[in-house]
């Protein structure tokens, strides 16, 4: 009888020991300069990966976001960030976006945001910013660019169509990459506007408001109120994103121009389920530890490449 509670205890003592060793893995590697922004939400799987890295980190609340990070959300994936200007994202399933350059100067006076949204459906609420020198925050995607200053609005991109829908209080302007040496459609208050392939945007057309609803309903909610951390929670993180959002790689040098954005990499009718079980994430032995972000990683398997072309 008491061999065996020896043995009982002796067990415990071992479940124990692993519990803590797997408590105090190596945490989330930070990618290149300061954050730029924060993961405030998570439904489902979202990976996110820095620039030129062939793996991934499985998203998480509370989790910093860098230049040329990759955000992508499977089928049942869904996520919203915080971009150091207080923008707010809000990714739909199914969606691949990078974040090719987000500073924000407040010192400076200055903003200058540029993503690539390979595909999906994302959902962007940038907040004004008065006296600016300079506000840039535009989208590229295989067909179109997305520019704004301070707006509510939804893209839907795939490799041969993007549709761009203004949401209340809103003024965009919209761009053929084909044509973009012509003058941008611009968009107002729940109006939609269409780039194809090589094809100049549709007239705007006004949606009606349940259709603006059902759009919304793919996303969660940008209400700047919604899905912000409490004080506790944010007092739990050892250091909290710079309010400046200057990268430490380069600050905002000269302006960028429309074509300059980078490329998106998304190949023609390629599906998501195809790499939804083939994901690769960091092992534990293979990332550095990181103290700004206390983020456990799990075992997984690779990304998947895309052409470099849409």
């Amino acid at each position: 009888m008491i061999s065996r509670m020896k043995k009982i205890i002796l067990f415990a003592g071992l479940v124990w020991t692993f519990v803590c060793v797997m408590g105090t893995l190596p945490t989330f590697a930070a990618g290149l300069g300061k954050p730029v922004g924060i993961v405030q939400q998570v439904r489902g799987e979202v990976y996110i990966t820095h620039a030129d890295e062939p793996k991934g980190f499985e998203a998480t609340r509370g989790m910093r976001l860098y230049k040329g990070d990759t955000i992508r959300t499977l089928d049942d994936g869904r996520l919203r960030m915080r971009l150091n200007d207080g923008s707010i994202i809000s990714l739909a399933s199914n969606t691949k976006l990078k974040l090719t350059r987000s500073v924000y100067a407040k010192k400076k006076k200055s903003r200058s945001s540029f993503f690539s949204m390979a595909l999906g459906k994302a959902r962007f609420f940038v907040v004004k910013v008065l006296n600016f020198k300079r506000s840039e925050f535009r989208v590229k995607t295989p067909t179109a660019v997305c520019g704004v200053r301070g707006s509510d609005f939804i893209l839907e991109a795939t490799a041969t169509e993007t549709i761009a829908t203004a949401l209340e209080d809103t003024e965009l302007e919209f761009w053929s990459l084909a044509f973009l040496e012509e003058p941008p459609v611009i968009l107002k208050d729940y109006e939609e506007s269409i780039v194809g392939l090589n094809k100049r945007p549709t007239i705007p057309r006004r949606l009606p408001l349940d259709q603006i609803e059902e759009k919304k309903e793919q996303f969660i909610d940008v209400a700047p109120d919604k899905g912000v951390m409490s004080d506790d929670e944010m007092a739990q993180l050892d250091q909290l994103p710079d309010d400046t959002g200057v990268d430490k790689v380069g600050d905002l040098g000269g302006r960028m121009p429309l074509e300059a954005i980078q490329p998106v990499k998304y190949g023609d009718d390629q599906d998501f389920k195809e790499y939804e079980g083939s994901i690769k994430l960091w092992t534990p032995e293979e990332t550095t530890t990181d103290e700004s972000a206390k983020q456990v990683i799990n075992e997984g398997i690779e990304l998947p490449e895309f052409p470099d072309t849409p």
